[in-house]
This record gives structure tokens, sequence and C-alpha cells, in this order.
């Protein structure tokens, strides 16, 4: 398991989905604290075609930037 803080999980994304989507376990932490757990969709759904995957993992990007960007303006009134 690899832990980021949500300002390198912004950064680096793109790497983190693609680490998380060959089996390794990608948490994204707020001031250390963990906040949200990247899975390959595999452990979740075994049964899902590829094609279904990659809607999926396109639909769940967008939540979780949205989520992230959210995380990231909470941690940035937090020390401001």
């Amino acid at each position: 398991m690899v832990q980021v803080e949500i300002e390198e999980a912004n950064q680096n994304l793109a790497e983190l989905i693609a680490r998380a989507a060959s089996g390794e376990e990608i948490v994204i932490a707020q001031t250390g604290k963990p906040m949200v757990r990247l899975v390959s969709m595999a452990e979740i759904e075994p049964d899902i075609s590829k094609g279904e995957a990659q809607d999926v993992l396109s639909e769940e990007l967008e939540e979780n930037n949205s989520l992230i960007e959210e995380m990231l303006s909470a941690y940035e009134e937090e020390i401001h």
C-alpha cells in the first residue's frame, strides 16, 4: 500500500490510477489522515468486461477529480 497526500495525488493522478489498475493499493490522505483508497476495478467487480471497466473508470475518474478538488480546496482553506 502506498499513501500520498492530496496535492501529490492531484499532480500525479494519471500515474496513481495506472498503478491502482495494475493491482497496487493507493491511499490518498489529507494531512496524514487516509481519506480515499484507489484500487483496481478487477478487485471490486471481477466479472466486468474491459469496455465496461473503461466506462466505469472514466466516470469514476471524473468523480474522483471532483472529490480531490474539493479536498484540496478544504486543505488550502485550512492552511491559510
